[in-house]
């Protein structure tokens, strides 16, 4: 698989913002820092919660609340975590390139298989890659905009089997049958034409498979964006039109602190050493 394709959308984004935004020192974190209360110049970034944690019809046990499913049926989220620290531009840019891919993926699986399939992306084989749109704006000096990163490829496929990267994360959830069912037909029905940062990614792919299971997870998170500020000694233009003062996505930094989280209170459980042995 051509990687890092898949993620190259989240980093190229953020990389025109934080080449708007500011500087390039700092530290990253091993912990992501998904945060930042309204700054000076405007810049803020809040993760979005969700209002329900489980569909009405989802199948838990009466007495503790927990997930519960037939034997041997089991989804399984994939997570490989860029670790971005959001709380700061400066630290923001040097932790996207220290770490700039990042990828969500699944396991379906039944007493009879199982099955491992992602959604990528961004392969830069028909128009060009967004990161490389980014870095020839700066080359000639124009302006990079954001609704740039609105824009959708064409060149989205299906992944099946293992990505070449490990994830840093496994998290595993009993299901029904009849759930099973429905997630497997979900996967092989969807289009995966189509490639996109806001949405129709390989984080949005694996949610949308988390809900038919019943369980709606947390995933995207909203930056706020100044309309201008200093960069190389002058004044650049980040918005004129006040729709991008917003940019909203899914993000696996995101998702794997809510999976962790979720582990951690006995929803689901934490198999990433047993994921990561299958390949020794």
């Amino acid at each position: 698989m051509n990687y890092p394709a898949t993620a190259s959308i989240f980093r190229a984004c953020l990389f025109v913002m934080t080449i708007f935004l500011g500087g390039a020192v700092g530290c990253a974190h091993q912990t992501p820092r998904l945060f930042a209360s309204q700054q000076a110049d405007g810049w803020a970034v809040q993760p979005i919660g969700i209002d329900c944690r489980f569909a009405p019809d989802a199948a838990r046990d009466p007495a503790t609340g927990t997930p519960v499913g037939d034997a041997g049926y089991y989804l399984y989220i994939l997570n490989e975590a860029a670790n971005w620290d959001y709380s700061e531009t400066k630290s923001l840019l040097l932790s996207i390139w220290r770490r700039p891919w990042a990828h969500s993926w699944l396991i379906l699986e039944s007493p009879r298989e199982r099955l491992e399939f992602g959604h990528t992306g961004d392969f830069g084989e028909t128009t060009p890659r967004y990161h490389d749109g980014v870095y020839l704006g700066i080359k000639g000096g124009i302006p990079t905009r954001l609704p740039t990163c609105g824009r959708t490829m064409a060149d989205g496929q299906f992944q099946t089997g293992k990505p070449n990267r490990p994830p840093t994360f496994v998290w595993r959830m009993p299901i029904t049958r009849q759930r099973h069912q429905m997630i497997h037909d979900y996967v092989m029905q969807r289009q995966y034409d189509q490639f996109g940062l806001r949405s129709k990614n390989c984080t949005d792919f694996v949610i949308e498979a988390a809900a038919l299971a019943g369980i709606n997870l947390a995933h995207r998170i909203r930056l706020t964006l100044p309309p201008e500020t200093e960069v190389w000694g002058r004044v650049g233009r980040v918005w004129t039109d006040p729709q991008y003062r917003f940019l909203e996505y899914s993000t696996p930094d995101v998702l794997e602190v809510d999976l962790r989280q979720l582990a951690r209170l006995g929803i689901g459980s934490d198999v990433t050493e047993w994921y990561l042995g299958l390949a020794r």
